[in-house]
C-alpha cells in the first residue's frame, strides 16, 4: 500500500482546514490536507464572518478579495423583524454595507463611514464585519491555500482511520469515488473533519455540553430552503436587508439575502415528528411572507439546532481539533465558524514554530488551554442569543387592527431591538478574544475589563488582541511581520536591537523589530515595549531593560514545565 509522508496532516478542507493549511503554506511547513468532497460547498450556510476573522485575512492578504464577495456594494447588511415579512415592521437594525466597510478598512478609522446601529466608537477595527455566504469563501481559502508550494490539498480522499505513536501518526485513506486506498504518514495530524469527526472519535475524546435543546425556534429539527424569486423584494416591500425575520404566532421564519438579487435562503422549525418530506417549500416560504411570490426551489437540507457542544479537550498528544470537530453551535451569533478561524490561526503558528525548530512540543499544550475556554465561552453567547430569539413568544393580537394591535407591535418590537443588539452589536465577543490565563503569556497584576460580548475596551495586557491604531496614516496590524514583532514606541540603540536579534535566531524564530513614534498608539499599548504574537496577540508588554531570552523563551513554550 503507497504511503505518503508529510509534517502536518489536516483532515477536512472547511474553512478550519483550509485557513490552518494557509497558515503553515505561509511558513514553507510541509502539509496534505484530505477533504472528502471534490468540490466546494454548493449550499448556504455560514452566513457571517466576524471583525476578527477579517483581521486574519488581511493578517494573509485577502480580506479584500473575501469582502468583494456576497451582496451588491451598496446593498444594506440590515437585520429586520417583521410580523410576516411583507406586514408589518417591528425592528430594525443597521449594518453598513460593504462598500461602507471597505471605505472604513482604507481609511483605517470611522470618521467619515455610516458605521449604521453599530456605533462610531463601538468597533476599533480595520475590519467589519461581513455578510457573505460560506460556499463563495471557501473557493478563495482554497485558491489561497493551493497556492503554496508546502501544501498538497488532496481533495475527494477521505481519511477512514487514524493511529498515533510515539514518533507520528498514520492515517488510512481511501478516495470517495472508490479507488485503492492508501496511507499519510505525518508528525502530527489535525482533525477538522466537522461535528462526526473520525479525528475526535479516534481520539476517544467525546463532547460537553446541550444538544437538542427544544425551543419555539432555533431549537431542535430545522429545514433551510434555498430558493430564487425575481418578485420577492418587491412584495415584501421594505428597504432591502441581509435578514428578514418573521416573528409571529402562526409560522416563523428567517429568511437570509443570497445575492442582493433573486436567491435566498429560508430557515423555518419543523415540528415534532415532521420530516423534511412533510413540508411544501412553496407554501411554507409564501406563509413566512405573508403574500404570493414566484418561487424556485433549488434545494432544501435539514438540520438541526439547539447546540452548545465543546471537545473534553482539544488536543491528545500528536492529534488536535479544530472548528466543528472542537465546537458545535446554534448559529445565533454567527460564531460558529469564527470560531474555527480563530482555532485555525493559533494552532498554525504553534505547529510551524515545533516543526521548524523554534520551538518546543511543549508550546503545542498551550492550544488546548487558550482555545477551549474561547469554545466555551462563545458557544454559551449562541446559546443566550438562541434563548432569547427562540423563546420570544409573539402575542396574537400582533395582526389585529385598532390599539390593540398596534399596543403588541410596539411592545414585540421594543423586546426584538434589544436582542438584535445584543446579537449583532458584538465588538467585545469580536474583539475581546485573550489569553489571560495562558501559559505562554506574560502574567501582569491589577484589574482587566469585563469580558461583556456587546463592549469592547482596547487594551493591551498580556494575552489580548493587539489593539487597533492609525500611525502615520497606516494600519498598525499591517507593519507587523509574519511571526513574532517586537513593538518599541522608544528609540531602540543598537546594543538592544543585537540582543533582540540574537535571543530570536539563538531559538529559530522569526521577530521583525518595529519602532513607532506614535504618542496615542504608546498610550493604547501602555508600554515602551510590547511583544506581539503571529496571531496578534499580546504576549508580554514592559521596559527596554528586559530579560529578553526569558521573554522569548516564554512567548515560545520553552518555559512550561
Amino acid at each position: 500500500m503507497e504511503t505518503m509522508q508529510t509534517e502536518i496532516a489536516i483532515v477536512g478542507g472547511g474553512p478550519a482546514g483550509l485557513m490552518l493549511a494557509i497558515e503553515l503554506g505561509c511558513r514553507d511547513v510541509p502539509c496534505v490536507l484530505l477533504e472528502e468532497d471534490a468540490d466546494p460547498p454548493a449550499f448556504p450556510k455560514a452566513n457571517a464572518t466576524s471583525a476578527r476573522t477579517m483581521e486574519h485575512y488581511r493578517r494573509r492578504g485577502f480580506s479584500d478579495e473575501v469582502r468583494a464577495l456576497g451582496l451588491p456594494p451598496d446593498y444594506p447588511q440590515d437585520v429586520v423583524y417583521c410580523t410576516q415579512l411583507a406586514d408589518h415592521e417591528l425592528a430594525r437594525f443597521r449594518i453598513p454595507s460593504r462598500s461602507e466597510a471597505a471605505r472604513r478598512s482604507a481609511l483605517g478609522d470611522l470618521s467619515t463611514v455610516d458605521a449604521g446601529d453599530y456605533g462610531r466608537e463601538a468597533w476599533p477595527t480595520p475590519e467589519l464585519p461581513h455578510r457573505v455566504q460560506q460556499m463563495l469563501i471557501e473557493p478563495v481559502l482554497r485558491a489561497r491555500a493551493a497556492a503554496y508550494a508546502s501544501v498538497r490539498l488532496c481533495l475527494g480522499q477521505r481519511a477512514i482511520s487514524l493511529e498515533q505513536d510515539d514518533h507520528g501518526v498514520t492515517l488510512l485513506v481511501e478516495p470517495s469515488n472508490g479507488g485503492a486506498p492508501w496511507r499519510l504518514r505525518a508528525r502530527y495530524v489535525v482533525g477538522c473533519d466537522g461535528p462526526r469527526s473520525m479525528v475526535r472519535k479516534a481520539m476517544g475524546v467525546g463532547y460537553t455540553g446541550e444538544s437538542r435543546v427544544q425551543r419555539d425556534f432555533f431549537g431542535g429539527q430545522m429545514l433551510s430552503i434555498y430558493f430564487r424569486s425575481r418578485t420577492l423584494y418587491g412584495v415584501i416591500g421594505k428597504p432591502p436587508a441581509w435578514q428578514y425575520w418573521a416573528v409571529n404566532a402562526r409560522q416563523r421564519g428567517l429568511l437570509i439575502a443570497i445575492d442582493g438579487v433573486q436567491t435566498f435562503l429560508l430557515a423555518v422549525q419543523l415540528a415534532p415528528g415532521q420530516g423534511p418530506a412533510d413540508i411544501d417549500p412553496r407554501a411554507v416560504a409564501h406563509a413566512v411572507v405573508g403574500r404570493e411570490f414566484d418561487f424556485e426551489l433549488i434545494d432544501r437540507m435539514p438540520w438541526v439546532a439547539g447546540y452548545m457542544l465543546v471537545a473534553e479537550k482539544m488536543a491528545a498528544g500528536r492529534v488536535f481539533l479544530a472548528g466543528d470537530a472542537a465546537h458545535l453551535f446554534t448559529p445565533t451569533g454567527g460564531m460558529g465558524y469564527n470560531t474555527s478561524i480563530d482555532d485555525a490561526v493559533n494552532l498554525g503558528w504553534k505547529l510551524a514554530a515545533v516543526v521548524q525548530g523554534g520551538a518546543p512540543p511543549a508550546l503545542l499544550e498551550s492550544y488546548d488551554s487558550e482555545r477551549r475556554p474561547i469554545a466555551l465561552r462563545n458557544t454559551a453567547f449562541a446559546r443566550r442569543m438562541a434563548d432569547s430569539i427562540g423563546n420570544m413568544r409573539p402575542d396574537s393580537t400582533l395582526d389585529e387592527p385598532g390599539e390593540p394591535g398596534q399596543r403588541a407591535r410596539a411592545e414585540l418590537g421594543r423586546r426584538l431591538a434589544a436582542h438584535v443588539a445584543s446579537e449583532f452589536n458584538i465588538p467585545g465577543l469580536q474583539l475581546g478574544v485573550r489569553y489571560l490565563g495562558s501559559p505562554i503569556v506574560a502574567k501582569e497584576p491589577g484589574p482587566v475589563p469585563p469580558d461583556d460580548p456587546n463592549h469592547y475596551e482596547p487594551v493591551a495586557v498580556p494575552g489580548s488582541r493587539a489593539p487597533h491604531a492609525v500611525v502615520e496614516g497606516k494600519v498598525l496590524f499591517d507593519l507587523f511581520g509574519r511571526d513574532f514583532t517586537l513593538l518599541a514606541f522608544s528609540r531602540m540603540g543598537e546594543a538592544e536591537k543585537a540582543s533582540w536579534r540574537a535571543a530570536a535566531h539563538g531559538y529559530g524564530i522569526r521577530l521583525d523589530l518595529l519602532e513607532v513614534g506614535d504618542r496615542s498608539a504608546h498610550a493604547l499599548y501602555g508600554a515602551d515595549r510590547v511583544l506581539i504574537r503571529p496571531d496578534h496577540h499580546v504576549a508580554w508588554r514592559g521596559g527596554p531593560q528586559a530579560d529578553v531570552g526569558a521573554l522569548l523563551a516564554l512567548a515560545t513554550g520553552r518555559a512550561m514545565g
